[in-house]
């Protein structure tokens, strides 16, 4: 009789969004690789090269999560340095395929959705080009919510 020796994926936020499959297969990559063999690294250098071999590339932010793959990056020119890291300043979120969502991720943004709704109930004290850009924001960003909600497994 044979015994399964996998371990069973850890509890933890289901990563939602273009790269979310991605990024919970990096993720499921650097666990398989740090795990604990009974020594604590205590110099901090040794502890980054060891990180560094195995980093999954992956930028924790508030309104999403990038799972950077430069190839496909919005936020890197052609002529930027390939350092291996997102240009954050350039981050297009909404249109990258590199972004992943938590729920901390969805719940921020969500707050942001209702922050834009709060500024539009306003509508007729605002500018004309302010009032269009922030009904494109909305417009925007409660589709990309909407085309990355998970669905709740029964």
């Amino acid at each position: 009789m044979a015994v399964d020796q996998t371990v069973p994926p850890a509890p933890g936020p289901t990563l939602s969004g273009p790269a979310g499959a991605e990024a919970e297969a990096r993720l499921a990559e650097f666990a398989r690789h740090t795990v604990f063999d009974g020594q604590v690294v205590t110099d901090e250098a040794r502890l980054r090269r060891i990180v560094a071999r195995h980093d999954p590339h992956l930028y924790l932010g508030t309104f999403v999560t990038c799972v950077y793959n430069p190839d496909r990056a919005l936020c890197r020119t052609s002529n930027a340095p390939g350092d291996g890291q997102p240009v954050l300043a350039d981050c297009q979120p909404l249109a990258c395929r590199n972004t992943a969502l938590t729920p901390a991720n969805r719940q921020a943004m969500h707050g942001h959705l209702t922050k834009l709704k709060e500024a539009l109930a306003n509508r007729d004290h605002l500018a004309p080009y302010v009032r269009h850009r922030l009904e494109e924001q909305h417009r925007a960003t409660a589709a990309f919510l909407t085309r990355h909600t998970p669905e709740i497994a029964e």
